[in-house]
């Protein structure tokens, strides 16, 4: 099984990269990751040297309420314009905004003008995500290829959320964070050089089961406007107590996500003072366990209890924080990470796949776009009570009290996770093809290190 899963994922690869401009797609995207990862981190750190924990927490919370605000609306302009143009726009403004920050940190600025320039930057990349999905089945061949193209984009997510911050962590310690802001505004260059190169196939190019996935989509995408889509997607998680338990618990990790983009940075710098290197470390180590994650989730998916391993997958983002509570060296710190990072993977491709079982099609997509936006809050949520309790109770008492509490708040949900899979693979099989429209919600939902 494992023989067969690994030359299923081979193929995949080998399918994009013989497609040029999926390749080329891909290329920008990989370069853009790690920018992504070094931005991040630098802007984290400069934060917190310029106002503490409360100034991470404070500014996670504001960029994340700013994606949830204009994602919904920044999300339809790939409706309404070239995909490829809102890409290049997307990272011909974050490049200006990027460069214009680094030149005010070297300056010694007051801190809330780059503070709203970070803040900015986030806000001008909501669009590129959602034009990046978009565009996918216009430059695929084949169905097959569509999901060949998921399989290549979650394993490049994996590779730059450990190469970002290994990158930043090492221009950090031997530069500064004007040098790592310039380095960011370089990957969007790298990024508008490759997508400016990308074409659209045209309809003699694509099978017809791609031709009909595509109009198919066309018309669920057309069929009514945004906000009646996106309020129905609420409706439906009320109507359905399973799918309604599995979205809070997703909420709950999301949590735990956001209280990270404060955690991470106050343990590295506050608690085991390892300076900016071994903050690149825990984050670099992160996304090494997203890598082995992804393959676990993998392995596990034809045992078909999806649901129950995306419920232990939420405690187990939440309870490894009582291990650095209980032991604050770097040791337990890396495991931590590693486990956290294991766990994101778990999390975020038994939630989707599990959301594809349970969830009628033609509500899909509506589904998955009211998901986004309890992520968005879930994080906004965490950031700003990890702040808090860092303040109130102290850094170890606060990672305990986040731990401990969703972890005990994750338990009375795993009875209905045992139902789902009843429901969902009563038949033990663990797959399903997708529209291209839940497709694009798929990738939309990668929001949790954006810059």
């Amino acid at each position: 099984m494992i023989r067969e899963e690994l030359r299923s994922s081979r193929q995949a690869l080998s399918n994009v990269s013989a497609n040029p401009s999926l390749r080329r797609l891909f290329y920008a995207f990989g370069g853009s990751l790690i920018g992504d990862g070094v931005f991040a981190l630098s802007a984290a750190v400069y934060a917190y040297r310029t106002g503490g924990a409360t100034a991470v927490g404070l500014l996670a919370v504001t960029r994340y309420v700013a994606i949830a605000a204009i994602a919904p609306f920044a999300s339809t302009l790939a409706d309404q314009y070239s995909r490829k143009r809102v890409m290049i726009a997307s990272d011909l403004a974050r490049m200006a905004l990027v460069l214009v920050a680094a030149f005010l940190v070297a300056a010694h600025t007051p801190k809330w003008y780059v503070y709203a320039l970070v803040v900015a930057v986030g806000a001008a990349g909501t669009p590129f995500r959602p034009a990046q999905a978009a565009i996918l089945p216009s430059l695929s061949r084949r169905p097959d290829e569509l999901a060949g193209s998921n399989v290549v984009s979650s394993t490049i997510e994996s590779v730059g959320f450990f190469a970002g911050p290994a990158v930043a962590g090492f221009l950090l310690a031997y530069a500064n964070i004007a040098t790592a802001y310039f380095f960011d505004a370089a990957t969007f260059v790298w990024s508008v050089l490759f997508v400016a190169t990308v074409s659209p196939l045209a309809p003699r190019d694509q099978s017809p089961e791609m031709e009909a996935l595509l109009s198919s989509s066309a018309r669920e995408g057309a069929a009514e406007p945004f906000l009646r889509r996106a309020s129905q997607g609420f409706r439906a998680i009320r109507g359905d107590r399973d799918v309604q338990s599995l979205v809070i618990l997703y909420i709950l990790q999301c949590v735990v996500a956001g209280a990270s983009a404060v955690f991470t940075v106050a343990i590295a710098l506050r608690l085991l003072h390892i300076g900016t290197s071994g903050l690149g470390l825990m984050e670099s180590t992160l996304g090494v366990g997203g890598l082995i994650g992804g393959f676990i989730a993998l392995m596990l998916m034809p045992r078909a209890r999806l649901a129950t391993h995306f419920g232990f997958g939420v405690m187990v983002w939440a309870a490894p924080l009582l291990i650095i509570a209980a032991v604050p060296d770097l040791g337990a710190a890396l495991v931590t990470m590693w486990l956290i990072g294991a766990a994101n993977s778990l999390v975020d491709v038994n939630a989707i796949t599990v959301l594809q079982h349970v969830v009628p099609n033609d509500t899909l997509g509506r589904v998955l776009g009211a998901l986004e936006a309890g992520e968005v809050g879930g994080m906004a949520v965490g950031s700003l009570a990890m702040t808090v309790l860092i303040h109130v109770t102290g850094l170890r008492t606060g990672l305990a009290l986040i731990g401990a509490v969703i972890t005990l708040a994750v338990l009375p949900g795993l009875p209905a996770m045992k139902r789902i899979d009843a429901r969902a693979f009563a038949d033990g099989v663990a797959h399903r093809p997708v529209s291209a429209h839940a497709h694009l919600h798929h990738h939309s939902l990668r929001i949790r290190h954006t810059r």
